[in-house]
């Protein structure tokens, strides 16, 4: 499994895995990729029940300003984890924006859509509208950063307006979860068991992050003290050095030459002192 501890998405990975393993979509469509986090925890209930589920993430892979610009490496690194880890599941790599692909999709075609991309309240509410009626009657929409109020987001508002005309679900850590269900008796099938389900799922992202802590500090460690041995090894080497130094220099103090050549050194300071005192 891909494990991406580290990202903004992660702390809901676990909850994006069971949803696709109960919900046993047909389609995923993802509106924002990135590095992967959302989509390879999706890739990974598909790979484990062994379904037939098509994956589409689509996305520039260039960047933003919320997510910084950046350069080949990260497509190709999406691509190279798809390729070594999900080898059999059915994931398009999609490189255009929102607006260029949601042309080649008819409306009621998609199980489930994740739209994580620009988060300005007007872009969201645009990709929103474009995707809304190309999902299925009994399809579920999922929105990140719906807890994140600063930065210009504006995603808190979309999933506002949403929850006053469709049944929906709200994981508030790792910046917010919405999930927005089209067709009420799929909520219904879950509202007995939604506070279990927020509270099990904040815990499991407290868990995650906590070890995402640890093997953080324990990797800052095992580089300190990589560091520290090539201190202690380039320190030993200085010593040798030094040692070396003090052996030869002690072998040019004994010599005779340089005893010698301190005799008239020391002989010749004494004849040039004597000469300039007895000019004066």
């Amino acid at each position: 499994m891909y494990n991406d501890l580290g990202g903004p998405w992660a702390g809901h990975k676990y909850f994006g895995y069971d949803l696709v393993r109960n919900l046993k979509p047909k389609k995923i469509v993802e509106l924002g990729t990135h590095l992967g986090c959302s989509l390879f925890s999706l890739a990974q209930a598909v790979h484990d029940s062994k379904s037939k589920t098509q994956l589409d993430a689509i996305d520039t892979w260039q960047g933003d300003k919320y997510s910084s610009f950046y350069d080949e490496d990260i497509f190709l690194k999406v691509m190279e984890i798809k390729r070594v880890c999900y080898p059999r599941v059915k994931i398009n790599l999609i490189r255009k924006t929102f607006d260029q692909a949601s042309k080649e999709y008819p409306n009621n075609s998609i199980d489930l859509l994740h739209i994580d991309g620009f988060h300005t309240y007007n872009d969201v509410k645009h990709d929103y509208i474009t995707w809304f009626q190309k999902v299925r009657n009994n399809g579920i929409i999922i929105l990140h950063d719906t807890a994140v109020k600063k930065w210009g987001f504006g995603v808190y508002r979309v999933f506002s307006e949403a929850k006053k005309k469709f049944k929906t679900i709200e994981f508030t850590h790792s910046f917010g979860l919405g999930v927005i269900f089209k067709n009420p008796k799929v909520y219904l099938k879950l509202k007995k068991i939604i506070p279990f389900l927020q509270i099990y799922y904040a815990l499991k992202a407290e868990k995650m992050q906590l070890n995402w802590d640890v093997t953080k500090q324990a990797q800052l460690i095992l580089n300190y003290k990589k560091r520290l041995s090539a201190y202690n090894k380039q320190l030993g080497e200085y010593k040798d050095q030094l040692t070396t130094s003090n052996e030869q220099l002690d072998k040019i103090l004994s010599a005779k030459t340089y005893k010698v050549w301190q005799f008239y050194n020391h002989f010749l300071k004494r004849r040039i002192l004597k000469t300039v005192f007895n000019k004066r």
